[in-house]
């Protein structure tokens, strides 16, 4: 097992080597290259698997295998690197491989015509290798490290097409957005290591670090005082935000659509924005030990649902309502998590890289067979007779959303609502609102794309080639939709909550949603999703009220923009000042000429005449008399 986990870890970065070295010149190579090799990691995956069942059904339920080396020794501990493997990690890899893996099949033809297709490829590749590095990590420094290269990654395939200035924009944006989490990710980090240290224990390795807060009673206040805790849990907390695009460090998410519509659903649906719960799961000891700090996480993601979800019900671009329905889920995740629930926000991100990343690759099949990302341009056209697979695989990714039984869905959304019901009642009422929202948002998108009256949008052509027709996508896109499609129905009958119940050691009050919650979730969907249909299949847009503060997206980007514009700017110049004229001009330059001057003067001194060099000699002896004899 330690061998496969080893071989399933370093494949995708091999592969990103071959594909930059020597296959930039053959792209349909490199394409098939890179899909073959993340094909091969999720058969490598279910073998892992399979041998992890049959090795735990031998002894305990949530059995850990860990190897690893000790990479670089620091006084009394060391930073590891080294593989973890338990039911979380094997989940979260057939996830990042299976998923993946038909994300790479679907853009050898979404990429076909893209001259930079090998280096699409190659960077693919590389994300999976980070991806990968941050599931097997069994210690705080080695996670850290491949979180950074993860948002690398995501930054170079975010600004892929670098020519268009929007797509050079948003790779920016996500890469200094999310390194503001970062930052306080690191600091509690060493804040966590460093208490340890004084103590003796300190450790980077997560089951010692389980060991540690297992062991640690109540009243041991010196070791970790309360204070401590909920500062290492919300600094810890803040990468989190930053990855999984929690308010405030939310905004670079539905930016990152500027990237090619597969990336949008292997980074913004499938792995990346979920690494940051599965953080909080991995690593839920440390959170649980404070009960402020889970009700700060409880409460972020409650506001971001609700944020997210009323930003979607006004956007036209259709992978802008799919990146701003991510926002509100994840949202959804990080409230269960913060309500002492990590199952259920595990499942819901399982269940929701099924039907999201089905969302994303069929709103790519709908933008590669209609040349348009506006749902208005897109109506009209008779879709469901058109492109019949994309259009009926992508109702089923929105009943899913929905959370409509028995879907995937359906399961995992009535698990949050019931850890919010359980929990306070304002985020209760929050989640119950979210899937309202949900279903109004998806109707809205459906009813102007799929069931808009004729000519509502006039049937759509392609001004740039004006003999182009609505047509289905080859079998490379649809036979990804269809797997995915399926998963999205029968997900919530697969073993995921026992490979979860059996790493995160969740609360064990996660007992069956109650039949109100049930009909209340039912009715909320139905009632969203009916009114939009009424609303928007006529052929103008609606206006909701206030326009202007969702539209302008709460103004949390105005605010950042005054923000950088009038006090990021002007610290930049008052340090640019202080660098110039006291550090280099005073300091470096000052000490310089001072040197240069004193040596000028001293050089004077060697006039090479005997008669003055016989007169300093005298002068020094003389004065060496006069404080010894005289003045001694």
């Amino acid at each position: 097992m330690v061998t496969l986990a080893w071989l399933i870890f370093w494949m995708p970065l091999v592969a990103a080597i071959i594909i930059g070295l020597f296959l930039l010149k053959r792209p349909a190579a490199a394409g098939w290259f890179g899909t073959g090799t993340l094909a091969a990691g999720f058969v490598l995956t279910l073998s892992l698997l399979m041998q992890y069942r049959a090795y735990s059904a031998a002894g305990s339920a949530g059995h850990v295998i860990e190897s690893a080396i000790t990479w670089i020794p620091l006084f009394n501990m060391a930073v590891e690197f080294g593989v973890l493997i338990n039911g979380l990690t094997l989940l979260m890899l057939l996830i990042v491989t299976g998923i993946g893996g038909l994300i790479f099949l679907y853009s050898t033809l979404y990429m076909a015509a893209d001259e930079s297709k090998a280096r699409y490829f190659a960077c693919l590749c590389l994300f999976a290798f980070s991806m990968l590095g941050i599931v097997f990590s069994n210690n705080l420094i080695q996670i850290f490290i491949f979180w950074e290269l993860v948002g690398l990654s995501s930054y170079l395939l975010i600004g892929f097409w670098y020519e268009k200035p929007a797509a050079s924009t948003a790779g920016k944006k996500a890469f200094l957005t999310t390194r503001v989490g970062d930052i306080g990710m690191m600091i509690g980090i060493l804040l966590l290591t460093g208490y340890l240290a004084k103590s003796g224990s300190g450790t980077f390795n997560f089951l010692k670090l389980e060991g540690i807060y297992a062991a640690m009673p109540s009243g041991t206040a010196e070791l970790l005082p309360p204070p401590v805790l909920t500062a290492v849990a919300l600094l810890i907390f803040m990468g989190v935000m930053g990855k999984s695009a929690q308010v405030p460090l939310h905004v670079w998410l539905p930016d990152a659509m500027e990237g090619p519509t597969p990336v949008s659903a292997l980074i913004h649906a499938a792995t990346m924005v979920a690494a940051g719960v599965f953080l909080l799961v991995r690593i839920h000891f440390l959170f649980e030990a404070s009960a402020d700090a889970l009700a700060v996480i409880a409460w972020t993601g409650a506001v971001t649902a609700l944020l997210a979800g009323f930003i979607a019900i006004v956007q036209d671009d259709i992978k802008k309502i799919l990146a701003y329905s991510t926002l509100s889920q994840l949202g959804y995740m990080v409230l269960a998590f913060g309500l002492s629930h990590a199952d259920a926000g595990m499942f819901h991100l399982t269940t929701h890289a099924f039907f999201k990343a089905l969302l994303f690759l069929g709103a790519g099949s709908l933008i590669h067979g209609m040349h348009t990302q506006d749902i208005w341009k897109m109506s009209g056209n008779s879709l469901l007779k058109k492109m019949p697979v994309t259009s009926w695989t992508f109702l089923i990714g929105t009943l899913a959303l929905m959370g409509v039984p028995p879907l995937s869905g359906y399961f995992s959304k009535e698990a949050v609502l019931a850890a919010a019901h359980a929990g306070p009642a304002p985020i209760f009422f929050t989640a119950a609102a979210v899937v309202f929202l949900t279903a109004f948002y998806m109707g809205r998108l459906c009813a102007a794309v799929f069931f808009s009256k004729a000519g509502s949008g006039g049937a759509h052509t392609d001004s740039s080639n004006p003999h182009h027709t609505v047509h289905e996508s080859g079998w490379p896109m649809t036979l990804p939709l269809l797997v995915l499609a399926v998963l999205a129905v029968m997900g919530g009958y697969l073993p995921i909550r026992e490979l979860i119940r059996g790493s995160a050691h969740p609360a064990e009050h996660h007992g069956e949603s109650a039949a109100f919650l049930t009909a209340l979730s039912l009715g909320l969907a139905s009632a969203g999703f009916i009114m939009a249909l009424i609303l928007f299949r006529a052929p103008r847009k609606k206006s909701f009220p206030f326009p202007g503060i969702l539209e302008k997206k709460f103004y949390f980007d105005t605010v950042y923009d005054l923000m950088i514009r009038y006090v990021q700017e002007n610290i930049a110049r008052v340090s640019d000042w202080f660098e110039r004229r006291i550090v280099v001009e005073a300091g470096a330059n000052g000490t310089a000429n001072f040197v240069r001057s004193a040596g000028d003067h001293l050089r004077r001194l060697q006039t090479g005449m005997v008669q003055t060099y016989a007169f300093v000699l005298t002068a020094g002896v003389t004065l060496i008399l006069y404080f010894f004899l005289i003045r001694g």
